[in-house]
């Protein structure tokens, strides 16, 4: 039996207002669409009905490896569709029951059916229809039913006349789909961090607007790398890396001059603020993501984020700000730039030796203004 369909749910979005939910599905079925093709998936078909999303697809499983990095859904389930009749739902139950068996190496495994009746058209109630396939399998096959410690779980979703038979529930990431929040410019080094941080903004709906600031070729190419993992999941967005240039040649050579060097990893991220400040204006972005962690590192203090904030009159958006490194470390894991991440890259030669922890915004103001003396 070769199945047809993927079930694909969504969950924050059904609790949105009908004309809000109809906009956020229709992104989200464009999503879809842009993630199949570029991934090069063929799909007969992509239909929203009673807060499920149907793709119709000979190839299933390749689909769902695809769609479950959508931002949107929370799961998905490939699935045999037939027509709603108990005589067809009990042998498509059945045979996908004795595939997932094979696949298990079991010989008598543990399984339940959850049935769900969307529509009611279909006259079996869901908790009859649980027991009706689950005795019919018990007829035919060596099992056993276990409601909450099982090996296999039957679904079967019933709408509009068919059943959706299928025995995987594969997670997504949930969230909002991309393109529903607007732009925002990320700033993208080749650590940990801001890859996260860029994620996690997507998650939220943002198509995101990656900048690297320069810092020599291996660090480039490896932040290449990363944000071609990152476009795996930005589906909606379609911006390329924009790759800036700062001079802190400089700065950091009048900062010494003027004996005052540990305040450059300040000036560094101020600059670089100010740079993502100008990108985000020319493209129209709501908004600056850093991968700041709050106390993390000498930059990440509130009195050093306080200050580097005013680069901007933008909002600064820091998804981690309350996260620890460990946290951050398995998401970047689970998304696939961990490792990415851990290479090596150009080091910086800027970082002083003792740089400033907490400091002044008075001070840092004077400092700005005595180099911009200096140019003149």
């Amino acid at each position: 039996m070769t199945l047809n369909s993927v079930v694909v749910r969504y969950g924050e979005i059904g609790t949105k207002s009908w004309r809000t939910r109809r906009w956020f599905e229709e992104i989200l079925m464009n999503n879809i669409r842009e993630a199949l093709v570029s991934e090069e998936v063929p799909y007969k078909k992509i239909e929203a009905m009673h807060g499920r999303i149907i793709v119709w697809t000979a190839m299933p499983a390749e689909a769902a490896e695809v769609l479950r990095r959508v931002f949107g859904v929370v799961s998905l389930s490939p699935a045999m569709a037939v027509e709603a009749a108990l005589e067809k739902i009990n042998r498509t139950a059945l045979k996908l029951f004795r595939r997932k068996k094979r696949e298990l190496g079991l010989e008598k495994p543990r399984f339940r059916v959850s049935a769900r009746r969307i529509t009611k058209e279909f006259p079996i109630k869901s908790p009859d229809l649980q027991k009706l396939v689950g005795e019919y399998v018990l007829e035919n096959e060596e099992a056993v039913v276990d409601l909450r410690d099982y090996d296999v779980e039957i679904g079967i979703e019933v709408m509009e006349g068919k059943a959706y038979v299928f025995t995987d529930r594969i997670r997504g990431w949930g969230g909002l789909p991309i393109g529903t929040q607007g732009k925002v410019v990320a700033l993208l080094s080749g650590g940990i961090d801001s890859p996260v941080a860029a994620f996690l903004m997507m998650k939220r709906g943002c198509e995101v607007i990656p900048v690297h600031i320069y810092s020599g070729e291996r660090s480039l190419e490896k932040v290449r790398k990363i944000w071609g993992v990152l476009r795996r999941y930005h589906y909606g967005g379609k911006t390329d890396l924009v790759v800036v240039r700062i001079d802190r040649d400089t700065v950091h050579r009048k900062l010494r001059e003027m004996k005052r060097e540990k305040y450059m990893c300040l000036f560094c991220k101020y600059g670089m603020i100010e740079a993502a400040d100008k990108v985000a204006k020319e493209m129209g972005a709501k908004g600056i993501v850093t991968g700041d962690s709050l106390g993390q590192v000498a930059s990440q203090t509130l009195d050093n984020l306080m200050i580097v904030s005013r680069a901007t009159d933008l909002p600064i958006y820091r998804p981690l700000i309350g996260m620890d490194k460990e946290e951050i470390v398995s998401i970047a894991k689970a998304i696939g730039t961990f490792e990415l991440s851990s290479l090596p890259e150009d080091p910086c030669p800027y970082v002083p030796r003792h740089p400033i922890i907490r400091g002044s915004p008075g001070e840092f103001q004077k400092l700005r203004k005595a180099l911009k003396e200096r140019e003149t």
